[in-house]
């Protein structure tokens, strides 16, 4: 907190303020909660409002009914990850459901998953939607590898190397195919090629420096944390990796819209600055408790 760098961030945000369809997010996070306990799939109403909101902040999207698909996506993919973290027996259950293997696996969360793909099938291109399917069931491959850490960091598992699978980076970035045609995945196959790469350093770096604070308070999620393991297996000070890992994003952030056209740039440019704030704001992440005078975004 002392070096200054959270405080960069913050101003790096700060004329940032555009236009976010609450009532939309709101719509949408009311008819999720019906359907999760249709389902019977448990998410709390805490993490269906942050994430709408989130959505509605970083893929603004007219049609109310694409924007619903995206939601329940970007809800229960979230809801996914903080299950899976902490339950690896539920990550190979969703994967082996995922990949169709034997014996058959099904529980209300695969039924669910199954569901918000079916429902954003109608959007999207069918190669597309392969793709998309592939970075979330890479990204559970990836929570597995995650339960092999250790709390001292004494594994010989590559920190990095699982970061690039367990973000879900790029099933979160290439949702902005969805928001207009200059970022349409099968038509600028070429950009999200080159891309993608940047975006995922982007996601995971920003996130893991936006993080800290609430794995932190967490405790053991802290000394999973990528960046600690790093600093414990380097013998590095952690302040050294933090401010490493800031810049980095910060210059995936510059090396995406120098790949992008003047016409995807402002669709890029607004997605990542909403994702700094979105974590400043979000109750989610705690800064209100450092920073109080950041005002919240929920509804």
């Amino acid at each position: 907190m002392a070096s200054g760098l959270v405080d960069e961030m913050i101003a790096f945000t700060q004329p940032f303020d555009p236009p976010v369809d609450v009532e939309q997010a709101r719509a949408d996070a009311h008819v999720l909660s019906a359907e999760f306990d249709a389902f019977g799939v448990t998410v709390s109403a805490a993490t269906t409002r942050h994430i709408t909101l989130m959505r509605a902040l970083m893929v603004p999207v007219a049609d109310d009914a694409l924007a619903l698909a995206l939601d329940r996506i970007w809800v229960f993919t979230t809801r996914t990850d903080d299950v899976c973290c902490h339950d690896p027996a539920e990550a190979e259950a969703i994967l082996r459901s995922g990949m169709s293997t034997s014996p058959p696996t099904e529980s209300p969360n695969t039924r669910y998953i199954q569901y918000m793909f079916d429902e954003i099938a109608p959007f999207c291109d069918p190669t597309f939607l392969a793709v998309y399917k592939t970075f979330f069931y890479q990204a559970i491959t990836g929570v597995l590898m995650e339960a092999q850490f250790s709390r001292q960091a004494s594994d010989e598992v590559d920190s990095d190397f699982v970061r690039i699978f367990n973000g879900f980076s790029q099933f979160w970035f290439t949702s902005l195919q969805f928001t207009d045609p200059c970022l349409n995945a099968r038509s600028h196959q070429a950009f999200w090629s080159a891309a993608l790469s940047p975006c995922v350093t982007f996601l995971n770096d920003i996130n893991d420096v936006l993080s800290f604070y609430k794995e932190a308070v967490h405790g053991e999620d802290f000394v999973v944390g990528r960046l600690y393991r790093q600093a414990v297996q380097g013998d590095r000070p952690y302040l050294e990796v933090y401010r490493q890992t800031l810049h980095n994003g910060l210059a995936a952030y510059r090396h995406i819209l120098a790949l992008a056209s003047d016409e995807q740039r402002p669709w890029l440019d607004r997605y990542m600055r909403a994702f700094i704030h979105w974590h400043f704001r979000s109750s989610r992440y705690r800064w209100q408790n450092v920073y109080p005078g950041l005002s919240p975004l929920e509804f």
